[in-house]
């Protein structure tokens, strides 16, 4: 069996499979993930995101990341300095927070993969990223460069129900998700962050400091 690719722990269990995905889970940190031999190629998963309509027309795209900016406006101390972590072909939410007051950045590892690496980050943000990793500790671990001591990190992501459901969980059918992760992950993924701390904003919003 494949090791964890959050904490490396050895031991990690098949659990229902359907749908034509196969899913490995983690006892230790909790972390579900699907066998590389099974992702999509890169071709095909970018062309899986230039189908998505993630434009700031978009109504219903643009409420969705006005929740983030909503609890960003919220946070104390106000960060001044932002980086959009996954930020998609049209960085949307980046505009938004810009709108916002905001310094922030944008970068995308499939359609804006070059960001200022001058000093650190006040805030990352990972909305709706951290479930396409292919990489994920690597990712983790690499994003410690643009974080400085107090910097916080913002993940959006959806938990999975139980490990018996993942098959048929509707957030698992899209085949450029390859993580899903638990509530207690997150505790791995903040050390990986060289964080502490984990504050839970909402059902699918977590701060990591």
């Amino acid at each position: 069996m494949p090791a964890c690719k959050v904490c490396l722990a050895d031991g990690c269990v098949s659990v229902p499979s359907g749908r034509g995905r196969t899913f490995q889970h983690c006892p230790g940190c909790g972390l579900i993930f699907v066998p590389e031999d099974e992702w999509l190629s890169p071709e095909a998963e970018r062309a899986r995101y230039d189908t998505h309509n993630n434009t700031v027309e978009n109504a219903g795209y643009a409420k969705f990341l006005g929740e983030v900016v909503t609890q960003v406006s919220a946070l104390s101390p106000r960060p001044a300095r932002i980086l959009d972590f996954g930020c998609g072909e049209n960085a949307v939410m980046t505009g938004l927070l810009t709108t916002a007051g905001f310094s922030c950045a944008g970068y995308d590892p499939v359609y804006a993969d070059r960001v200022d690496r001058s000093g650190c980050y006040d805030l990352v943000i990972l909305c709706e990223v951290i479930e396409h990793l292919r990489d994920l500790r690597g990712e983790c671990l690499r994003l410690r460069e643009f974080l400085g001591e107090g910097s916080r990190v913002l993940i959006r992501t959806r938990l999975y129900p139980t490990p018996e459901g993942i098959c048929n969980w509707w957030y698992s059918r899209d085949k450029t998700h390859i993580n899903f992760l638990a509530e207690r992950t997150f505790a791995t993924v903040a050390g990986l962050l060289g964080k502490t701390t984990v504050a839970k904003l909402a059902d699918d919003m977590f701060l990591l400091g």
